[in-house]
């Protein structure tokens, strides 16, 4: 390992200018691409989120360069029955994939700097738990080389398989075509009701995001008082969020639109070859056209065109829309593992057979 190398925690008021462009070189260059972890999305979340202000960056520093960079939460008790002090990857409800950006030539050897980290960084963790890694990349595989450089080994937790569009995916069969062929009868049914339909990007039409939250808020999440509207952090996060990535040319908010008028809406954020889903919104009048499910078929009919190697749908593992009309899928899991010292080793071990033990039952 370079000398050079070096695990750092830094609080916002060391994210000055210098860190942010090496933050943003790092991304650039990272093994996976995840918007979620780029300055762009991770800065406003901790502004406008609850949560932000306990936020540090675990990153790791060569020279002036950054290898890593993952937001983390320092915690006393992991979970709510195990008492033991951990690092825990920070989450929110608009974090799309907890992947951290990782220097592409250098994974394995980064990750054993952060897993190798003084406990000056880390004080009295004794693991590391990243939520919502994309098991299958070369992320999780040198988190494995990592871990094992450390004598230790990587624990899966929690996992779920989520639907994408991918060139190269791996696929558990065709999409399902009698759910396309219904989406596509709606969609003449709804022409027939109310006029041609066009679907356009609107990524840089500044009024576009309002009349997003608009949208969301006239249906059901607004009645509920969860849409984004609702709460003014997190309209003020979805509106910086998508300034930055408009302003970039990474932002996507396709629209499904009857003479002009838009009845469903999804936003999602690009990131490298690959596109993240972030929110979709209908207009709940035409609820029985599924105007929601025919901008899913038509991001499908759209991608053996498109200069991408895979849209990632980003959904919750019991969502089934998605998974019956994109047909690749992708791994997410929990993953847990030790810190470079028999203590950390020793408990990740006893959580390892406290779970085990608990599946035998």
């Amino acid at each position: 390992m370079a000398a050079d190398t070096v695990a750092r925690l830094l609080d916002g008021r060391e994210i000055g200018r210098d860190v942010i462009a090496a933050w943003r070189d790092l991304a650039s260059r990272a093994a996976e691409p995840n918007p979620c972890n780029e300055p762009e999305t991770l800065l406003p979340a901790i502004r406008h989120l609850p949560g932000g202000s306990t936020v540090r960056l675990l990153v790791v520093t060569r020279g002036r360069e950054l290898d890593v960079c993952l937001p983390v939460v320092p915690v006393r008790r992991w979970r709510s029955k195990v008492p033991l002090p951990a690092f825990r990857s920070w989450t929110h409800d608009y974090q799309l994939i907890g992947t951290p950006l990782v220097d592409r030539d250098r994974a394995a050897e980064a990750l054993t700097a952060v897993l190798r980290a003084s406990r000056r960084v880390r004080g009295t963790s004794l693991f590391l738990e990243i939520e919502d890694l994309g098991i299958d990349g070369p992320v999780a595989q040198a988190l494995e080389e990592a871990a094992a450089a450390v004598r230790g080994r990587l624990l899966r937790w929690e996992g779920h398989e989520r639907a994408t569009l991918s060139r190269a995916e791996t696929v558990s069969g065709p999409p399902n075509s009698s759910r396309h062929k219904r989406a596509r009868r709606s969609r003449r049914a709804l022409e027939r009701a109310a006029g041609p339909l066009t679907v356009v990007d609107r990524a840089g039409d500044p009024e576009a995001v309002e009349d997003f939250l608009a949208l969301e808020a006239a249906g059901w999440k607004g009645r509920a008082g969860t849409a984004m509207a609702c709460t003014p952090g997190d309209a003020a996060f979805f509106r910086e969020l998508c300034r930055n990535f408009a302003a970039a040319g990474r932002l996507e908010l396709r629209s499904l639109e009857v003479s002009g008028e838009p009845v469903a809406m999804q936003t999602a954020l690009r990131a490298g070859g690959a596109v993240f889903h972030m929110k979709i919104a209908y207009d709940e009048r035409f609820g029985d056209y599924s105007p929601g499910v025919q901008l899913l078929v038509d991001y499908a009919d759209r991608f053996p065109t498109e200069d991408l190697e895979f849209r990632d749908s980003c959904t919750a593992a019991d969502n089934a829309t998605e998974s019956q009309l994109w047909p690749g899928r992708r791994g997410i899991a929990t993953v847990v593992t030790p810190f470079a010292e028999p203590l950390s080793r020793a408990a990740a071990s006893a959580l390892d057979l406290a779970r085990a033990r608990r599946a035998g039952t």
